[in-house]
């Protein structure tokens, strides 16, 4: 279980508070070769997190054991508009 703060996860634009900056896991790459949680309750998965969580170190990356040579789960960025997500490339 690893803990992902600013040093990993870093989306910035100046017109959105981080609050309002989205990571999406790609629904295709879950549980891969681990999942995101909340800290507290690292035995759910989550499919979306902002940067505000990231910030305040409220997230794991935990592994699941499997052999690859690197922990990895593919994210998709966006801006919060209201109820949807706006897809930006990182």
């Amino acid at each position: 279980m690893a803990v992902v703060g600013r040093e990993v996860l870093d989306a910035v634009d100046a017109d959105t508070p981080p609050g309002e900056l989205v990571y999406d896991v790609s629904a295709r790459a879950s549980n891969i070769n681990g999942w995101m949680a909340f800290v507290d309750r690292p035995q759910h998965s989550i499919r979306t997190f902002t940067q505000e969580d990231v910030d305040n170190r409220r997230l794991v990356f935990l592994h699941n054991g499997a052999e690859e040579p690197h922990e990895a789960i593919y994210l998709k960025a966006g801006i919060r508009v209201g109820y949807s997500v706006k897809r930006c490339p990182i």
